[in-house]
């Protein structure tokens, strides 16, 4: 069963791998990021931190979506994390079934607004963004689940 997916650019780091592993008792996380399904240097940093016993996956948006009857028919409790709001818009858009995602961190950049204390869009992630919402997805900005979920506006 998926329990929540978020956009968080540091993909599998402390908050991700622990906090909100811990949160949602994630058995698997699975990674759905073009860039780090294609580096085989990034899949092994990402291996080496998520927590033990918790099984991760990195798939690109395509191999995500061919396989979403088998992810979704899985025992585990999944935690899905993109690496990029294009990533996400992608997949959402091939599988709109979701009603919510948390952004957790989108990194500053030249050209990007602020929308949260961790939250920046350039121009295609607002691009990305809309197409999300017009999915009829909520977004929601949240870095840990101890902290107050704050709906993103555009």
């Amino acid at each position: 069963m998926i329990k929540g997916i978020r956009v968080d650019h540091r993909l599998v780091h402390g908050q991700v791998a622990f906090t909100w592993t811990h949160f949602y008792a994630a058995t698997r996380i699975i990674v759905i990021d073009d860039k780090a399904a294609g580096d085989e240097f990034q899949k092994m940093a990402l291996n080496m931190a998520k927590p033990a016993g918790c099984k991760l996956n990195i798939f690109t948006v395509e191999q995500a979506l061919s396989k979403m009857e088998k992810i979704e028919a899985l025992k585990d409790s999944v935690f899905i994390v993109f690496g990029c709001t294009k990533d996400a818009a992608r997949f959402l858009e091939g599988c709109p079934r979701f009603k919510e995602i948390n952004y957790g961190g989108i990194a500053k950049k030249e050209g990007s607004k602020t929308y949260g204390d961790v939250v920046y869009l350039n121009d295609q992630e607002i691009a990305d963004t809309q197409k999300i919402l017009e999915l009829g997805i909520s977004i929601y900005m949240q870095q840990l689940p101890s902290t107050k979920k704050v709906l993103l506006k555009l």
